[in-house]
């Protein structure tokens, strides 16, 4: 079944489908590719493959764009690589980056990074998505009574990345926030959201002393609130994980992606970007 399904994305591919979204459709608008923890060797084989038909740019040029609604600095078929959440294994990515001339943005989980504390969803919970339409509250007593976990607590190995790592990485990568602790922002009451998206800024800032501008949702969770409160902080841009391409009309607090897979083929890639994935995926059930 792998083979058949690999087979399908060459014939995407190979369909000549990409290219007219790419070179045509889409060619004046930015993408954004979404990355957790892959692996450097896949890493390596997507951006050999992207470098060759796309043109990396920071998502500081994008939001300034966008702000300045001057898009000249903005070239053809630009591209943006972000890593949410910090964890530890991105560290193994930056020699890849430095390669081929990308600065990606991580965002970071400011009371992870540096610490033995673990992300939430990786504790051995059995169903941790069941988690994700809980309220904090009930979240947190969950995890507490099944699996003894609770968002200070620390362990004896690290998930996230080290204050060391950081500073190794910091003048090939945008640090950017990812909230403290990587709630479901929607679920949360009134401060904790507030305290969250505010406090995310201060640890970051105090941390890696360096402004910090953009902010990513997680799980791509948010509403009205949530943007409200990170225009009240002083964030400039919100990344979402709703499919499209953005443009110099583009709302900087809902900034959309392409794709988000860790370790996919080149070839499904290719079809991702481009919003065939999208299409297809809904009306067969590809995977």
């Amino acid at each position: 079944m792998k083979s058949l399904k690999n087979i399908f994305w060459k014939l995407i591919t190979f369909s000549g489908l990409p290219w007219f979204v790419r070179e045509v459709l889409t060619r004046n608008k930015v993408g954004i590719l979404v990355y957790h923890e892959p692996n450097p060797i896949e890493v390596e084989k997507h951006l050999k493959f992207l470098s060759k038909y796309y043109n990396f740019i920071t998502l500081d040029r994008l939001v300034e764009a966008i702000y300045t609604k001057d898009w000249t600095h903005i070239p053809d078929k630009a591209l943006i690589i972000t890593i949410d959440d910090g964890h530890q294994s991105n560290y193994l990515l930056l020699e890849v980056f430095k390669h081929y001339n990308v600065k990606p943005t991580i965002f970071l989980c400011s009371q992870i990074i540096d610490t033995q504390r673990h992300f939430w969803w990786k504790n051995n919970y059995l169903n941790p998505y069941e988690l994700k339409i809980l309220t904090r509250k009930k979240m947190l007593q969950k995890l507490k009574e099944k699996v003894d976990y609770f968002p200070e607590k620390n362990y004896e190995d690290r998930q996230a990345l080290s204050l060391e790592e950081l500073e190794e990485m910091k003048p090939f990568i945008d640090f950017q926030a990812h909230t403290c602790f990587h709630p479901i922002l929607p679920l949360c009451e009134n401060h904790e959201s507030k305290q969250e998206i505010q406090q995310c800024k201060t640890d970051l800032e105090q941390l890696l002393k360096q402004p910090v501008k953009h902010f990513a949702y997680p799980n791509g969770d948010y509403t009205q609130r949530e943007i409200g409160y990170l225009r009240e902080v002083g964030y400039l841009s919100a990344r979402t994980v709703k499919f499209g391409w953005n443009t110099l009309k583009s709302d900087p607090f809902q900034l959309n992606i392409l794709a988000m897979n860790d370790n996919i083929s080149v070839e499904k890639l290719s079809a991702q970007i481009t919003g065939v994935f999208n299409f297809i995926e809904k009306l067969v059930g590809a995977k």
